[in-house]
């Protein structure tokens, strides 16, 4: 009893607590927790333990149906995220389904459905006891080394400790504690320190190069110029697996959607196979964020923060790395040197008109980081500057209502948003609400430069005292004001539904053994 208090208590503290209010106890089930028990029940897996996996994967947003690209960095199906990694459990699951990868990302509950088969198939069908599932969890995760085991942990600790974890549409879906769970199932291993990042921090992946990247620079250490933003189009979890094992791609970073984690997969002097151009891949080092292209709730302001500190912290390795927005690039502008130059210049239209141009986008025409990329925003805690196509005629704020943008019959124009900026629909310009002083012409500074005064987006030098300001840009916008794609409304999680701070592996194995002499 003392082991399991003191150990309860331990993990307590280090664990961030599901996201929202939990309902009431006798609200029914809904559609996604319906359809896991009854495929659950029938395949032998305990529903619990799938939705354990579910809100750790934070599968449980993804909508009822998508529009996946064949050719996305991480594709995923089910909210289990079946995925290309150390066991392509993608390809299985369409094996068992008797059905193809890409119906399985299409059609979430098919997907679902094929994710509890394979779980099934991995471990011992019809066993309720969810401790008796480890080595299966394991195997599903598809990662490997320590990431495997992290995994794993995070699993038992959802099971153990139970909560509510939201899914797609408004649903919550509820797993009841699992107390019976050994207390050392919920320890994550200390991290391997056999190769130092480059980016202070960041976890090391190790990737093998064999097919994937080149472990050179072919143009010398001193080629890269280039930043290229790229999304995952999964979760954490099956990006990493993904990235690190499925053949043909590579990329240097990748960061998670809240900004609270980031991590490399191949050192900043190797060649990583991202781009669909190799001009581009030798002179770029590429950055995956976790995230959907078409997620109405855009990109975190920490996200957004914690890559423009890793880009800073990687020029200074590269001085020839160039910060401006033709050498800070999304996806999407790559040139396809099947169709235009290899080594020309990224796309500079507007954002809608670079995404429906396949002559961009890489070799396979990419469309990340998309519409809801804040390229203003995220220039500004570069201290650099937008150009006036990556803002929309009317004024649009940013995701954290901080600020607003528009590009003005070819001048770009911000407002500083003091009192917060509200969303307005689509044909209509955002309203922003400037500080109670603050003038028609305010004293803000140029538009996308850095500035004094408050009122700037947090962790940014920009800001102002309020009001518009102007700078001429060369380019014109085109379309108007920020829209969807209605086909590919992805739902990215909004929170994370897995513990966020890891317990202390040596502190708590001490709490362990003391307790156990004390005959705890």
């Amino acid at each position: 009893m003392k082991l399991r208090l003191a150990l309860g208590l331990a993990l307590s503290l280090s664990l961030v607590p599901a996201c929202g209010a939990e309902p009431p106890p006798s609200e029914p089930p809904g559609p996604v927790a319906n359809h896991v028990e009854r495929v659950a029940t029938t395949e032998g897996v305990p529903t619990a333990l799938v939705l354990a996996i579910a809100a750790v994967e934070q599968g449980l947003a993804l909508p009822r149906f998508r529009s996946p690209s064949p050719d996305d960095h991480v594709p995923v199906a089910g909210i289990l995220e079946l995925r290309h990694g150390s066991l392509n459990t993608l390809a299985l699951g369409a094996k068992l389904m008797g059905s193809d990868e890409r119906s399985l990302q299409a059609d979430t509950d098919l997907g679902t459905e094929a994710g509890i088969r394979v779980l099934a198939s991995l471990g011992p069908r019809g066993e309720s006891r969810v401790a008796a599932w480890r080595a299966a969890i394991a195997e599903l995760s598809g990662l490997s080394g320590r990431e495997r085991e992290r995994y794993v942990a995070e699993v038992f600790r959802v099971l153990y400790f139970g909560g509510s974890f939201p899914a797609r549409d408004g649903e919550r879906v509820r797993v009841a504690p699992h107390p019976e769970i050994p207390p050392a199932y919920l320890i994550t291993p200390p991290p391997s320190h056999l190769l130092a990042p480059d980016f202070p921090g960041s976890e090391w992946f190790a990737t093998d190069c064999n097919g994937k990247c080149t472990d050179n620079r072919p143009d010398g250490n001193a080629s890269v110029d280039t930043i290229l933003v790229h999304d995952t189009e999964g979760g954490w979890n099956a990006s990493v697996a993904t990235l690190q094992f499925d053949a043909g791609k590579s990329v240097h970073y990748i960061i998670d959607a809240d900004g609270s984690r980031w991590g490399q997969f191949i050192p900043e002097t190797y060649t990583g196979w991202h781009a669909g151009n190799w001009c581009y891949n030798k002179h770029s080092i590429g950055i995956e964020h976790v995230g959907f292209v078409s997620n109405k709730d855009g990109y975190a302001t920490a996200l957004y923060q914690k890559s423009a500190e890793m880009v800073l912290n990687i020029k200074t390795r590269w001085p020839t790395l160039i910060l401006d927005r033709d050498h800070v690039v999304g996806h999407y502008q790559v040139p396809n040197g099947t169709k235009i130059a290899e080594c020309g210049p990224p796309c500079s239209d507007g954002l809608d008109a670079c995404e429906k141009n396949t002559s961009y986008g890489g070799a396979s025409h990419h469309t990340d980081p998309g519409y809801q990329w804040q390229w203003c925003q995220y220039m500004e805690l570069l201290g650099a500057s937008c150009h006036c196509n990556d803002a929309w005629p009317l004024w649009n704020c940013t995701n954290d209502h901080t600020q607003a943008w528009r590009c003005n019959s070819g001048s770009l124009e911000k407002q500083v948003c003091a009192e917060g900026c509200d969303v307005m629909p689509s044909g209509q310009n955002d309203v922003c609400h400037e500080a109670p002083d603050a003038g028609a012409g305010g004293a803000s500074g140029a538009a996308g430069a850095p500035a004094g005064g408050g009122g700037g987006t947090a962790g940014s030098s920009s800001g102002g005292a309020g009001g518009s300001t102007t700078q001429p840009d060369a380019g014109s916008a085109t379309g108007g004001k920020q829209t969807k794609k209605a086909a590919e409304d992805d739902l990215g999680c909004a929170c994370r539904a897995a513990p966020r701070r890891e317990t202390p592996w040596a502190a708590l194995t001490l709490l362990l053994l003391a307790l156990r002499r004390r005959g705890g």
